[in-house]
């Protein structure tokens, strides 16, 4: 029997109606991104602020090829942003007739997955000026490597890739993976590099267990006077340096930090003094908690990934470095203490990246020139009390290389390992 058509209405076709549907969709998407961007720029969240220390140093390069002088370069974590002064090493260097120009490449928050993708982009700008480093100093930091700091680092895997990848590589995981090549591109064209798993994972911090912390009591005096002198170094800063123009990354400090011949003596005063009321057995207890918690820095249980990441990483240097060297830098022995069984994984994964990649490797976690009293933390030199003295010993050691003479070989891993 035929239906009778609809008094009144008009009969739409399914195609009208799709495309109306398409729409509607398509239009509430695109709210639902704009509310998530304002939000996320509301909070300071985006690729810049999350790598906006790595993204100037990437930009500076184009001017650190241009410089006349052999190029030296430390390449590794928050350790070497904050236990490297370029200025101190390359004046060093001078009086001990060697010339470069040396630049702090630490940066927090890259475990060597991302450090590699970040190594092929240094390479590309050496290669394409057709200039070489004269020495590479890349650190192997152990609890940078562990299956914990992997685990920590998968909601934001995605998110960085998209800003350190390039678009051959990009292309590449597109056609591996179309899933997670389209996803990244969303992440990085359409969200400002903030992917929905970092969104998760900040709003779902109150289902996840506290972060462990000591049950020492904060001296609430000690931390008055603590601020008290933060606030007047803050200020210190300011009238010191009137034309810093707040860059993570700063040319002129090539990439370090600031100096003790620039500042005054009242300022390096203050600076010893906050060191001192910093170094509380409370603080020092929760940033090792901290550390134990983020990164299994006791108990090294080394990712698999993370490991043949930092040996692809050392590859892409050798490539553009007359002189590729790992080292481990200073430990805070007071508070950081292998078990035999993490120093036994330790040493093979130093072992291993030595078979696999030639490198000499130098094991400077252990030495007479830097003290517990040195650390800001657990982990970090603090500024002027640990960087100069580290910086200082790396000169004397690399002044001959840099001069065309070998160094000891007494000072070679082999012989430090056994020496333990």
């Amino acid at each position: 029997m035929p239906v009778p058509p609809s008094r009144g209405r008009p009969i739409r076709s399914p195609r009208r109606i799709f495309l109306r549907i398409f729409l509607i969709v398509t239009l509430g998407m695109a709210a639902s991104l704009g509310l998530v961007r304002i939000y996320a720029l509301s909070m300071g969240a985006s690729g810049s602020a999350f790598l906006g220390r790595v993204l100037e140093a990437r930009a500076a390069l184009p001017q650190i090829l241009a410089e006349e002088e052999d190029l030296v370069m430390f390449f590794g974590s928050s350790m070497t942003e904050a236990g490297f002064s370029a200025r101190i090493f390359d004046r060093e260097l001078a009086e001990r007739g060697a010339n470069a120009k040396s630049f702090n490449f630490g940066f927090g928050g890259l475990n060597p997955l991302f450090q590699d993708y970040l190594s092929r982009r240094l390479r590309e700008a050496f290669e394409a000026e057709d200039r070489k480093l004269e020495l590479a100093l890349i650190e192997f930091n152990p609890f940078q490597a562990t299956r914990t700091r992997y685990e920590r680092a998968v909601p934001a895997i995605d998110a960085y890739v998209g800003m350190l990848a390039s678009p051959g590589e990009l292309l590449e995981i597109l056609l591996e993976d179309p899933t997670r090549g389209m996803r990244i591109l969303t992440i990085h064209y359409l969200r400002d590099d903030v992917s929905a798993e970092m969104a998760t994972w900040y709003f779902g911090e109150f289902l996840r267990p506290p972060v462990p912390e000591s049950d020492l009591e904060q001296d609430e005096a000690r931390q008055e006077r603590l601020d008290e002198v933060s606030d007047t170094l803050n200020a210190k800063f300011e009238e010191e340096y009137p034309d810093w123009d707040g860059s993570q990354w700063n040319y002129g400090w090539q990439g370090a930090g600031t100096i003790p011949s620039e500042r005054s003596e009242e300022t390096l005063e203050l600076m010893r003094e906050f060191y001192q009321l910093l170094r509380t057995e409370k603080h020092m207890a929760d940033d090792l908690l901290w550390r134990e918690y983020s990164a299994d820095i006791l108990n090294l249980e080394f990712e698999e990934e993370l490991v043949a990441a930092f040996i692809r990483m050392v590859g892409e240097f050798q490539r553009f470095s007359k002189r590729v060297e790992v080292v481990m830098l200073p430990r805070n022995t007071d508070w950081i203490q292998y078990s035999p069984e993490a120093r036994a994984r330790l040493d093979a994964v130093v072992r291993r990246i030595q078979e696999e990649t030639g490198v000499t490797f130098r094991d400077y976690q252990v030495i007479e020139e830097i003290t517990p009293e040195m650390f800001g933390d657990t982990t970090h030199l603090a500024r002027y009390q640990g960087d100069v003295p580290f910086t200082r010993f790396l000169a004397e050691r690399y002044a001959p290389v840099l001069n065309g003479e070998r160094m000891a070989s007494a000072e070679a891993t082999s012989e430090a390992l056994a020496s333990k």
